[in-house]
């Protein structure tokens, strides 16, 4: 009897190591999981047709930022404690992180302001004559294109109505179109593309020279681990435009979805407004 008994005390202790290796290493893969399996969106800013121009005086372009339509920034999911099970996992197989933490997601000021993104111009978050814009200022006599991009983590996005639930958008956000929407399961998405008119901005020493052309596209989609496949999908905002002017030009915007995911029917590069732009040259500038 008393060495069965050791017997099942043996078992029992095997059964508890393993499944607290397993549950740590399950919560790791949770944690540590790709950015694009969580409320994600990818920033991406080219701006050209500036490479090699010769200028004086600082050089400043500012285009619009990812913010909710009334120009409020998201919240980064939240950074908390690691289970037991994760800090025996990570003490027996010499995990390189010892903070018993989860990852850590810079929100907006940490990734845009004062920030190098792309060589020879530094970014800023700037509350313009509009609103919140980002900066890029150099002060180099000889131009670069402007060419960056940046993953953002967030709390939550909702990606079935972004615009009237407080998801990012390229912000600033002017005359924005009718929005028509159709019932989704337990939700609704779009049957047209909602179109508004936002601003870009060039300094004075730019005057006189050929178009700068913007394109800039802010793709955000929900976390895949915590949705139904039916429900899972992104939306996508973006601003392709051609401006020959300085200052404040306001220009087109547009947003399309992907509801579910890979439903090309409202796929912003799909639409005629990216078609014009690449097909017909099209400026996309508000007169």
């Amino acid at each position: 009897m008393r060495e069965r008994n050791f017997l099942f005390i043996f078992i029992f202790f095997i059964l508890l190591t393993v499944g607290t290796f397993v549950h740590g290493i399950y919560r790791d893969q949770v944690d540590w999981r790709n950015d694009v399996q969580r409320y994600h969106c990818f920033y991406h800013v080219r701006v050209t047709g500036l490479s090699g121009r010769e200028v004086e005086g600082t050089t400043v372009i500012m285009v619009p930022i990812p913010a909710s339509k009334e120009g409020k920034f998201f919240t980064p999911s939240p950074q908390k404690d690691i289970y037991f099970s994760q800090k025996l996992t990570h003490i027996v197989f010499d995990w390189n992180d010892k903070s018993g933490k989860t990852p850590y997601f810079e929100n907006m000021t940490e990734k845009f302001d004062n920030k190098v993104l792309c060589n020879h111009w530094t970014s800023f978050i700037v509350e313009s004559d509009k609103g919140y814009m980002l900066e890029f200022r150099t002060n180099d006599t000889r131009l670069e294109d402007i060419h960056c991009g940046v993953s953002l983590i967030g709390d939550y996005f909702d990606i079935f109505d972004p615009i009237n639930n407080g998801s990012p958008m390229l912000f600033l956000v002017e005359n924005l179109s009718n929005i028509s929407s159709v019932p989704y399961g337990d939700y609704t998405k779009y049957t047209s593309y909602p179109t508004y008119d936002t601003y870009v901005y060039l300094s004075n020493n730019l005057n006189g020279g050929e178009n700068v052309s913007f394109k800039i596209m802010l793709t955000t989609n929900n976390d895949p681990t915590e949705w139904p496949q039916k429900y899972v999908g992104k939306y996508s905002t973006i601003l392709f435009a051609n401006v020959n002017d300085t200052g404040y030009v306001k220009v087109s915007a547009i947003l399309g979805q992907e509801v579910p995911i890979r439903n090309k029917s409202l796929s912003v590069l799909g639409s005629q407004y990216a078609r014009d732009f690449y097909d017909n040259k099209a400026s996309h500038v508000v007169k």
